[in-house]
């Protein structure tokens, strides 16, 4: 890896890292959830090695991914090109109330049967959240769920 240029070797930490660890793997297990095959095109072996041989001074960002918008800019709209970067939220927060409500009331309700956790307040947080109050918010339901699935799981009382 050191004999790539600064940038690149950058770039491939990065790959073996976060984008593999994390935006890889949720991608596939979200594309896996409803059925759906997804490629990643741009880590295609031999277009990853091409572009992490390119030379630092043709990776200077002016703008975000300018190398890659430069490379195929005349086949995109202007509207495309110039955006501005957004990100993608899972939506946690509708699974919760939908598809994995049920499974997230049992967990609810079986770790509130816990001698450690405080039923009420716990039970009052899940139906504000089930309510659509801005004040409860799904990350801490799931914490909560997900205990108690691996305690259950793992069989500890």
């Amino acid at each position: 890896m050191k004999s790539l240029p600064l940038l690149s070797q950058v770039s491939a930490a990065e790959y073996m890292g976060y984008t593999q660890h994390t935006l890889l793997k949720d991608a596939d297990q979200m594309s896996m959830a409803f059925s759906l095959e997804i490629r990643e095109p741009f880590f295609d072996h031999d277009l990853v090695e091409f572009v992490l041989a390119v030379p630092d001074k043709w990776k200077d960002p002016v703008f975000p991914k300018s190398l890659l918008v430069e490379s195929v800019k005349s086949l995109l709209p202007d509207e495309v090109v110039y955006r501005k970067k957004q990100g993608f939220l899972f939506p946690w927060e509708i699974w919760l109330k939908h598809d994995l409500h049920a499974f997230c009331d049992k967990h609810i309700r079986n770790i509130c049967k816990r001698p450690f956790i405080k039923a009420e307040p716990l039970q009052a947080y899940w139906q504000s959240f089930l309510r659509g109050s801005k004040q409860t918010r799904w990350p801490e339901i799931w914490l909560f769920v997900v205990l108690d699935y691996w305690l259950e799981k793992n069989h500890v009382d």
